[in-house]
């Protein structure tokens, strides 16, 4: 009995502990992010509950059993951090009209075609495009970083996973950024690794 009490109050401390998390990520969030965060909420308090088939993968994959709680809360876990880290890929980003300066555009139709063609890297996020501000370089062959055109071109992924390989310290490069050894000269190391990226995924 004591056992079973002591089970019910941890999980009940955990649960506790998640929503006071998840309401301190949502407050940090722009009104937008919290508007789509919610329905999600909405989404997956709706959602029945996992297949026998998604239970049993799960334990293969992780060798736990989950109950629907548990895997309710894992996904709700899930759910908050793909946002927050999302947020924080986008957080130093530009506007269309402030790439349109930096690069004397005269169209918008000039700046979505360079991003079409992989010469800038741009995230639609709320239908609204972010540029990361750290890929401009004025001494840069297109006002972009050196290299970094035939990089965006080598990755094989969605634009958000180029801004988070991009940027994400990598053990091959002794955990330095693939952006920091492309503003090093090591394009054709960058080169090889990008090419390697989604393969197996």
């Amino acid at each position: 009995m004591e056992k079973n009490m002591s089970t019910i109050a941890s999980k009940n401390d955990l649960e506790h502990d998640i929503l006071v998390e998840v309401r301190e990520l949502i407050r940090e969030m722009p009104s937008s992010t919290q508007k789509k965060l919610k329905q999600r909420f909405v989404e997956l308090a709706a959602a029945s509950c996992p297949s026998a088939e998604e239970r049993a993968t799960a334990e293969e994959m992780t060798g736990k059993s989950y109950s629907t709680e548990e895997i309710k809360a894992l996904e709700l876990s899930n759910l908050v951090n793909s946002f927050v880290l999302r947020n924080k890929l986008l957080a130093e980003t530009i506007s269309g009209s402030e790439v349109d300066r930096l690069l004397d555009c005269s169209s918008r139709q000039t700046r979505l075609d360079r991003v079409k063609n992989n010469t800038l890297l741009a995230v639609k996020d709320n239908g609204v495009w972010k540029y990361p501000l750290w890929q401009f370089d004025a001494n840069g062959a297109e006002r972009v970083v050196d290299g970094l055109p035939q990089v965006l071109a080598a990755l094989e992924v969605s634009n958000l996973a180029k801004v988070s390989w991009l940027t994400r310290p990598n053990p091959v490069f002794a955990e330095a950024t693939p952006l920091q050894m492309l503003k090093r000269g090591e394009l054709k190391r960058v080169l090889a690794e990008a090419r390697g990226v989604g393969i197996g995924q």
